[in-house]
């Protein structure tokens, strides 16, 4: 765990999906004065409030792998769909997902556009046909959004009490080597809020974050960045989406540098004071494979 401008910041490295069993928690215990948490949540992730262990240890416990919940199977979803957010709204789960198709001979993306997909219970998903956006002369589709942005558009639910309707849901998406911000008043009807970007520093070739911090009264959002030649995270805070302070690198403490492709940064919510990310790590000297002929 690190502190980051007073925030707690959790971090577990997830390769695909699974959490990495090298990186279970040690609890070596801290002495000095008791720390007044006052009447708030918070969770053993790691020694910051443990002063001794006996007979007890912090684990990582695995993900346990269930059936294929969603296929992209579509025309419009391609063979590369990615960067999934899922987030819930009342008693619907909301699904964001890329749809783009590459042409492996060609080494271009033919098209990149945004899909959307709902739940009630986060395990059975329908893809509602939304009559929003075109595709092949058809607006019979589940596509929310085709313009800038797509590569990598990242909604949430804005719970920012002066938040107007018309942005209650809000979202980063990137553009060239930068991030440019969109509004919706319902999830599904998409439009910029400007189309200057609002982040210019970093390299956003991946899923980049936002979302309102209720314990700080602000927007925090994380990014990728290059940091001496590894994909690392990069934060910055906003108190109108808009204006944005100068990104900084997310601290880890004195460990060594592992190539994080995604960040999967969120508030925990029963205790929102607390970050917990679960990057995805990345090894550049991974080759391709008989079973597996394309990279990825």
């Amino acid at each position: 765990m690190s502190m980051c401008d007073g925030v707690t910041f959790c971090l577990a490295l997830m390769a695909c999906a699974a959490v990495l069993p090298s990186l279970a928690l040690a609890a070596e215990g801290q002495s000095g004065p008791p720390l007044n948490i006052g009447s708030r949540l918070e969770l053993f992730v790691d020694d910051w409030l443990i002063e001794k262990l006996t007979g007890a240890e912090l684990r990582l416990n695995e993900p346990a792998p269930r059936e294929v919940a969603v296929t992209f199977d579509k025309p419009w979803e391609g063979n590369t769909s990615a960067y999934v957010a899922v987030f819930q709204d009342g008693d619907v789960f909301r699904m964001y997902y890329r749809g783009s198709h590459h042409d492996w001979k060609a080494k271009k993306s033919l098209h990149q556009l945004v899909c959307y997909a709902e739940s009630k219970d986060g395990v059975v998903w329908t893809k509602p046909e939304l009559g929003v956006c075109e595709f092949q002369g058809s607006k019979a589709n589940n596509i929310v959004w085709t313009g800038v942005g797509c590569h990598n558009f990242a909604p949430f639910k804005d719970a920012n009490p002066a938040c107007k309707p018309e942005a209650r849901y809000k979202a980063l998406g990137g553009g060239k080597g930068s991030l440019v911000p969109f509004q919706s008043a319902d999830g599904i009807r998409w439009s910029l809020m400007q189309e200057t970007a609002v982040i210019t520093k970093g390299a956003f070739d991946s899923q980049n974050l936002a979302f309102w911090d209720s314990v700080r009264g602000r927007y925090v959002e994380f990014h990728r960045g290059f940091r001496n030649g590894v994909r690392d995270i990069m934060t910055c805070t906003s108190d109108d989406f808009i204006r944005w302070t100068e990104p900084e690198w997310v601290d880890f403490g004195n460990t060594p540098p592992e190539h994080l492709y995604t960040n999967a940064t969120v508030a925990y919510f029963r205790a929102p004071h607390i970050f917990m990310a679960f990057p995805k790590r990345f090894v550049p000297p991974r080759k391709k494979i008989a079973e597996h002929p394309n990279a990825g």
